[in-house]
């Protein structure tokens, strides 16, 4: 995986404990959403996940995890964050973990964007497929990874009984 990845208009740098504000404020700008996806919803506490590495989806190991801080290209302003796990939870799989925008950036194409360009990278290998789990209660971002070609529905979870307050998740994935 490469250090860094560049777009026309972003880039996605690795994270640093430097960027915990940055981080905090990206998270801070999601609070609606957060409290929709998680049960954990504090934007300090995810940030401090998001920057040492914590972030880890269940059983994978920290050295395939690689955090960026995604920044607009020309000015390093932060846009947003993106999580990725090679090699998770297959050999041949790379797991989007996380990805979001600043709400002030949303809707301009950022998020496909840098999608798109993460597409370019991992296709030459060893990643084959491209997954990601996204809430069902988080109906932009079904839409969004939906119409970027994530339509194979690889796994489902969340509570066994429905409340308002519930959490559900579905993963998709989509070929390289």
């Amino acid at each position: 995986m490469a250090e860094t990845l560049r777009s026309a208009r972003i880039l996605a740098r690795p994270v640093t404990n430097a960027d915990i504000r940055a981080v905090a404020g990206i998270y801070g700008g999601n609070r609606d959403l957060l409290v929709l996806l998680d049960r954990e919803h504090d934007p300090l506490v995810l940030s401090r996940r998001f920057t040492q590495g914590l972030n880890l989806p269940q059983s994978a190991p920290t050295a395939r995890l690689h955090n960026f801080l995604l920044c607009d290209v020309r000015t390093e302003q932060p846009l947003g964050l993106l999580s990725l796990c090679m090699g998770y939870p297959a050999g041949d799989v790379a797991y989007i973990g996380e990805l979001f925008l600043h709400p002030r950036f949303q809707g301009a194409g950022l998020g496909r964007e840098i999608c798109l360009r993460l597409e370019q990278v991992l296709r030459p290998g060893p990643a084959k497929t491209l997954r990601v789990g996204v809430g069902l209660r988080n109906w932009n971002a079904l839409r969004f990874w939906v119409k970027l070609g994530f339509t194979h529905v690889t796994g489902m979870s969340g509570d066994r009984h429905f409340s308002p307050h519930g959490h559900a998740f579905i993963e998709l994935e989509k070929n390289l």
